[in-house]
């Protein structure tokens, strides 16, 4: 059944072969733009379908009209049609070849559309040798017996431009010339290669384009041809009528608007290709070079195994690659791969290594009985590698679940695991963006980076944002679903959330050598066990021991630790290993005496008592441990005050905490008026409520100090939220944030906040444009995560030049960002992290120091520098004090009972 999983994209058959559920792959075989559909796609899914009661436009005017602008071409040199496929057919049909001209290897497409007209082939072989470029001869003396040539541009499979100068002169000898250029749009310099002016003006030249490819919209189906008009009316008169529906042609004329989106993609490709290219090269693997977004790759006869073979390893692993033998001219030793986003491409290279059996299996990948695999979840099999799990559950919130799952991942780097964190879901404002522009809970974004891994949403793939009483925004997979009550979102959605869940920890378990779990609240409350998805069942799914962990500062510890050991079933009783008791001060030696009590009354032993670890320097990810973050005593000589105000519904909180580490500031949360004080500067943070929480600010007369406060030449900033409060009006017309559809602003910008249903979130980089900085430019990075769209009905100064992350140097990348005031003593920005940069924290630090008529302080705080031994230093603090010998035996099942045996 193997041969006949050939096209790229087949999970259906994938599904049937290797008895995983489609969606649970990681899909190489499709050369899919990894970062799906613009969001432009959902909001008119989500905005027009009502429309979709109307017929389709018979001459689709409209996107036939972006694309005549888009390429300053006429619109009568365009047909559209259903991808790229129905135009190849089309095209042949129409022009009714005896003979066709076709590389070898090349789209097999491409034949069976002359096969089907009774059509002979001339065959154009390319050669691995010169990394099958095309050959000016060989097409001409093809062209000598052919009706003409039929040429991907770039080649599929191999990903090979042609050059466009040798295009050029066989289009000026008048040879015919069918050019497809499905992936064209992935080349740096597109304008530049495509023939698509030449071919709207020049009979005998044809050129045919994808928009699937490169706008990830497969299921769409949607392409078109450019040619001269006389040859296009002829094909028109072939074409089936209706052949785009209404939905295609509003999409298509929706992602060509997308500018940052290709921008974007074409720079992430630019850096990602080399990487995966390397990592392919590293396991003996021979990679042939490619302008475009995939790669040929042959396995060489010393590995000893075909391409079937590795193709089916790999699904076992749950990993599809394209078998390349398929393509006529290429035999048994190529397969084809998309390059993907950072973290697969890592992924496909630990499976291939696997496949390959390079270095043999990872030994923590030893296969776990089918049976224990989660419920629900298809049986791939009893050697379906998942990964052994650990799992962190607390007698209450704020616990210490986070640090500690934290502290074991850093614990297992150190000792050469592969380890990555799972939390199925999280609630809380404090979020992180994902590399690839996705949103997650901030501990599960902390825990990656103590993994040194880079975070994806299989991590956190639900997270709840409180935006008022009982009502949340639910996030899937990085990207906001809707709102819910708490009533709604039980009844209605968790049995869907609960096999969203299940299949990123498939895949997460599939991806590492152990995945370490954190839970939610506590185990024990039981109006929500039948529903749960965060402790005893999802650790029942992963198979995992359980550490049950109890705060000491809250007193009750013991209590605490039975109670909640008592209102498990006994199943859920066996799953627990043993207890940590957390934050404990003082003489451990007092504290036996009820160790040794607890462990007779439950029969379970404790595992550590960790004592509190003062000043971590690790972010938090709740305001309920806001309070933890007061100052230590007064304000000292020679510290600037800064006064946070702690809206109701603040959110990304751990934009100060660098401020926390710097020796000459006191920075403290402001609730009220009565604890406003004197302060040097004031910070307005984010808020997942704009609108609301400026409310509170004016009806606590907060807004009355900061405006007191800018007018006696304070210095002040506004944070995303902050910022948006900073303007003259906050619009709100489709009522996203809040009944209230229009409400003035602080006034201190001239800008407008509209807010809109898409949301974005995005890792940045770029300058600040400084008026202390000496040079006036610093370095500055951080994250996007807003709704709101903000514009200036004046000009401002805008202090910062921003682009998406690891975008090239490239002033057409660039956008401004955030306003400025004249003094430079009032601004704001969209960027969180703003304050995590060195450099620009220190200036502005200093800043408040000139206003005190202080000398300034030469920067000594390098915060990424702290955090990452905070990671290690708390590894270690944990390790002395937790009993590693019995958490190893757990991990690897040795351990009695530990449920992996």
């Amino acid at each position: 059944m193997l041969e006949r999983y050939g096209h790229g994209g087949d999970l259906t058959t994938a599904e049937s072969l290797y008895g995983l559920p489609a969606d649970g792959f990681l899909d190489f075989s499709s050369n899919m733009n990894p970062f799906g559909p613009p969001g432009a796609v959902g909001k008119l899914l989500a905005e027009r379908w009502r429309e979709l009661a109307r017929y389709p436009d018979p001459a689709v005017r409209e996107l036939r009209r972006t694309l005549a602008e888009k390429y300053g071409i006429p619109e009568a040199s365009i047909l559209v049609g259903n991808g790229a496929a129905e135009l190849i057919d089309l095209t042949v049909r129409a022009l009714k070849p005896g003979s066709v001209g076709l590389a070898r290897p090349s789209f097999s497409e491409y034949e069976e559309a002359v096969r089907k007209i009774g059509g002979g082939i001339v065959d154009i072989p390319l050669s691995p040798d010169n990394g099958f470029a095309l050959s000016e001869t060989a097409l001409r003396q093809a062209a000598a017996s052919a009706d003409m040539l039929l040429l991907g541009h770039p080649n599929n499979p191999t990903g090979k431009m042609a050059d466009p100068a040798m295009l050029h002169r066989l289009v000026q000898d008048r040879i015919p010339l069918v050019l497809d250029e499905a992936f064209v749009d992935f080349a740096p310099d597109e304008q530049a290669v495509s023939l698509i002016r030449l071919a709207s003006a020049t009979k005998g030249l044809y050129v045919l384009r994808s928009m699937t490819k490169f706008y990830a919209i497969p299921g769409i189906r949607l392409g078109f041809m450019v040619a001269h008009p006389e040859e296009i009316q002829a094909m028109k008169e072939l074409q089936v009528p209706w052949s785009v529906n209404t939905m295609a042609q509003w999409i298509g004329q929706a992602v060509l608007a997308e500018r940052e989106y290709a921008e974007r993609t074409r720079r992430w490709l630019a850096d990602e290709r080399p990487r995966l290219v390397q990592g392919l090269q590293s396991l003996g693997l021979h990679v042939f070079p490619s302008d475009v977004n995939f790669l040929l790759v042959s396995i060489p006869e010393s590995l000893g195994v075909d391409v079937k073979t590795l193709q089916s390893r790999m699904g076992q692993l749950g990993v599809l690659i394209r078998d390349a033998s398929l393509f006529p001219g290429l035999n048994d030793s190529y397969f084809r791969v998309a390059v993907r986003l950072r973290e697969d491409n890592e992924t496909l290279i630990t499976c291939l290594a696997q496949a390959l059996r390079i270095n043999g299996e990872p030994a923590a990948h030893k296969a776990l009985p089918a049976e224990t695999e989660p419920s629900g979840t298809p049986k791939s099999g009893d050697s379906a590698p998942l990964a052994p799990t650990i799992m962190f559950q607390g007698t209450s919130s704020d616990a210490g679940k986070s640090i500690l799952t934290t502290a074991l991942c850093r614990i297992l780097l150190q000792d050469g695991w592969q380890v990555a964190p799972f939390k199925s879901q999280n609630m809380s404002l404090n979020s992180y963006v994902t590399p690839d522009g996705k949103e997650i809970g901030r501990a599960q974004g902390m825990q990656a980076d103590a993994c040194r891994i880079a975070a994806t949403t299989d991590m956190n793939p639900i997270l709840l944002k409180p935006k008022k009483d009982m009502v949340s925004q639910v996030v899937v997979h990085g990207k906001p679903l809707r709102d819910y009550d708490a009533r709604a979102y039980r009844e209605k959605y968790l049995g869907e959330a609960q096999e969203i869940v299940k299949e990123a920890l498939v895949r997460m378990r599939r991806r590492y050598d152990v995945v370490v779990i954190e839970g939610a609240g506590s185990p024990a409350e039981v109006n929500l066990k039948d529903r749960d998805i965060v402790n005893m069942r999802l650790a029942g799914w992963a198979d995992a021991p359980v550490l049950l962990i109890a705060d000491i500062d809250r007193g009750g510890v013991f209590a605490s630790l039975v109670g909640t050991l008592d209102i498990l079933t006994p199943e859920e009783r066996d799953r627990v290993k043993g207890f940590v008791i957390n934050k404990f001060r003082g003489d451990v030696s007092l504290l036996k005496p009820g160790l040794d009590w607890l462990e007779r009354r439950t029969g379970k032993p404790v595992l550590g008592v960790i004592p509190y670890l003062p000043d971590l320097g690790l972010e938090d990810e709740d305001s309920a441990s806001l309070d933890a973050k007061r100052p230590s005593g007064p304000k000292r000589e020679g510290q600037v005050d800064v006064a946070v105000l702690r809206l109701p519904r603040l959110s990304n909180f751990t934009d100060f905490d660098p401020l926390f580490e710097e020796p000459d500031v006191h920075i403290r949360y402001v609730s009220g008026v009565s604890d406003w004080g004197e302060p040097d500067a004031v910070i307005i943070p984010g808020s997942k409520n704009t609108v609301d929480d400026l409310k509170y600010l004016r009806e606590s007369g907060l807004e009355a100090c900061i405006r007191r406060h800018v007018q006696e030449g304070g210095r002040l900033i506004g944070i995303c939220a902050g910022y948006q409060m900073l303007g003259r009006r906050l619009l709100d017309p489709e009522r996203i944030e809040s009944d209230t559809g229009e409400l003035p602003g602080i006034g201190l910008f001239p800008s407008e906040t509209t807010f809109t249903p898409d949301k974005r979130t995005e890792r940045v980089s770029g300058s600040a444009n400084w008026p202390g900085a000496g040079s006036g430019a610093l370095p500055v990075e951080g994250y996007e995560i807003h709704m709101g769209r903000t514009v200036f009905v004046e000009d401002v100064r805008r202090p910062f030049s921003i682009r998406i992350h690891d975008a090239p140097e490239l002033a057409a990348s660039y956008h401004e960002d955030g306003a400025m005031s004249e003094d430079g003593k009032v601004w704001g920005t969209y960027v969180h992290g703003i304050l995590h940069n060195d450099e620009l924290r220190r200036t502005w630090i200093n800043e408040i120091r000139a206003d005190q008529d202080w000398p300034p302080l030469e920067g000594q705080l390098r915060f990424h520098s702290k955090r990452e031994a905070a990671f290690d230093r708390l590894a270690d603090h944990v390790r002395s004090h937790l009993d590693m010998a019995r958490i190893y035996a757990m991990i690897e099942g040795s351990d009695e009972g530990s449920g992996n045996e």
